[in-house]
């Protein structure tokens, strides 16, 4: 009974059907986890995701046709973070992207920086969609913590990718702390986004490339220090 006891629940497998996660439980993801075309996430207010550290790079990926709905409230945010209770650092985990439908100006089929590297992360692409109303769902109130894990040497996740997003799309109120690359990245598309923090991150604030002309309103940007980082296998990295 999650009432009366902490509740666990492991994600281990993509999401291709509607699902909902509940408050009284945490989540982790375990492994690289894609909600599918036709499928939609739905977290509820004050749940918490961590991602696993035991499987390098745990990430949530929402593919084009696919939709997250996480809309928190000030008091009840959704919280993505690292698993580890002591000595989190940026990189812990990989990060949250959303991938849509809607136009970039970059020519082929780009890839989705930190996928690629292996059977478990395949190649992610996310260019030649037509359509910049594109919906992806909600996030309102939603945090990010200790991600950006690097698959590869120069190939970070970010917390928060926004892939070729149309402005069908709702962002409000999110919150980006301890990333190993950027907190904000944006891809192309015409997605809309309002109040955003980014706190202590390893490279860009926010970062707007391949011709993304969604509007942006209220951002902050605090860095007062460089951040300690976990290294790749077999790299030593100082802090």
């Amino acid at each position: 009974n999650c009432q009366t006891q902490a509740c666990t629940a492991n994600i281990t497998t993509d999401i291709t059907s509607n699902r909902t996660l509940y408050a009284d439980t945490t989540y982790t993801l375990s492994g690289f986890i894609h909600v599918t075309n036709g499928a939609t996430l739905t977290i509820q207010p004050g749940t918490k995701i961590v991602g696993d550290f035991e499987v390098p790079g745990s990430s949530l990926f929402i593919l084009p046709g696919g939709k997250l709905n996480a809309a928190g409230t000030s008091d009840k945010p959704i919280v993505f973070t690292s698993e580890k209770t002591s000595g989190r650092q940026a990189g812990d985990w990989g990060g949250l992207i959303i991938i849509g439908k809607g136009i970039i100006n970059k020519s082929g089929s780009p890839i989705i920086e930190g996928t690629g590297n292996s059977s478990a992360n395949p190649q992610l692409t996310y260019g030649g969609g037509t359509d910049n109303a594109d919906n992806s769902g909600t996030l309102s109130y939603v945090r990010v913590e200790f991600a950006g894990y690097a698959t590869a040497p120069d190939q970070e996740l970010n917390s928060f990718t926004f892939a070729a997003v149309g402005s069908g799309t709702r962002l409000s109120y999110l919150q980006a702390l301890y990333g190993l690359d950027d907190a904000f990245e944006f891809f192309g598309g015409t997605v809309n986004a309002t109040n955003l923090v980014s706190y202590e991150t390893g490279d860009d604030h926010f970062d707007m490339s391949e011709g993304y002309r969604g509007r942006l309103q209220y951002l902050i940007g605090l860095q007062s220090s460089t951040l300690n980082i976990n290294p790749l296998p077999g790299q030593n990295v100082a802090s």
